[in-house]
């Protein structure tokens, strides 16, 4: 297989410490002067004013030290999150994609064709057309997913074996993408529990590189149904197919013809 690599990064270094230490040391040495302001002055003072501004350092020192105190916790539990964001980056950048070869995605395509053209009964000399159907069905679906969701995709790529038809990143979330076309309100269990394994494989990858990272699965179903069926397909979906999934699942129905309105004719 082809294989893309993103290039490597520097190590991220942890952040210097933060200077509310040295704040504390500034207090001390203003309320050390103040100290001494205090008794080289206080023959001129009368008793209201000394009280006055012994109670001002006591005060400020008190209230000066919490602030610095509290400011430092701040300071290193931000400064600790931007370096996990960091090392949880350069994990992602060793990741390795691997790209389909064109027998692979032939032999994928062939066998999704294979299976609607049982379905459909479609006889040997139509098949070109169902291929043809498909291919333009798979990458309008695709289109439209890029549309909606603002980032690019990596299409037909594969992670630890598994291959999907797209791939798309989102910062801390990925989302693997597999395209089903639908003529009837069915989508076999086998089918189902095949894509929830290939997904479950990539997300323990995930986890080993980029613990940070979450894993989601989008089921696109490309369907060419009138709404009694299409309500059909949803409910049958909504039920028990997916009794236990390794990552979340989402879902999203695309019909053909509206597709084709949008991107083709």
């Amino acid at each position: 297989m082809k294989k893309i690599e993103a290039r490597s990064i520097a190590k991220p270094k942890m952040p210097a410490q933060n200077y509310f230490p040295f704040l504390i040391v500034v207090i001390v040495i203003g309320c050390l002067a103040a100290g001494l302001a205090l008794a080289f002055a206080s023959e001129t003072m009368n008793e209201t004013q000394r009280w006055m501004l012994i109670g001002f350092l006591i005060t400020f020192s008190v209230f000066g030290l919490l602030f610095s105190l509290f400011g430092s916790a701040i300071s290193e539990w931000l400064v600790l999150r931007e370096w996990r964001k960091l090392s949880a980056s350069e994990n992602k950048e060793k990741i390795v994609w691997d790209i389909l070869p064109p027998d692979e995605q032939r032999r994928k395509l062939m066998s999704e064709v294979q299976g609607l053209a049982q379905v459909l009964e479609i006889p040997s000399e139509q098949m070109s057309d169902l291929l043809s159907a498909y291919i333009v069905a798979e990458d309008l679906a695709l289109r439209q997913i890029q549309q909606e969701e603002k980032v690019p995709l990596l299409r037909h790529v594969s992670i630890g074996g598994s291959d999907f038809d797209a791939i798309l990143i989102n910062q801390e979330i990925i989302t693997c993408i597999e395209v089903a076309f639908l003529v009837k309100p069915e989508l076999s269990q086998e089918k189902i529990n095949r894509v929830l394994s290939k997904v479950g494989n990539a997300k323990n990858i995930f986890s080993r590189l980029s613990p940070d990272s979450r894993v989601k699965l989008l089921l696109v179903l490309v369907t060419q149904l009138d709404d009694r069926a299409l309500a059909q397909l949803r409910s049958i979906l909504g039920k028990n197919q997916f009794p236990a999934t390794p990552v979340d699942v989402d879902i999203r129905f695309k019909d053909f013809e509206e597709l084709q309105k949008i991107y083709a004719i």
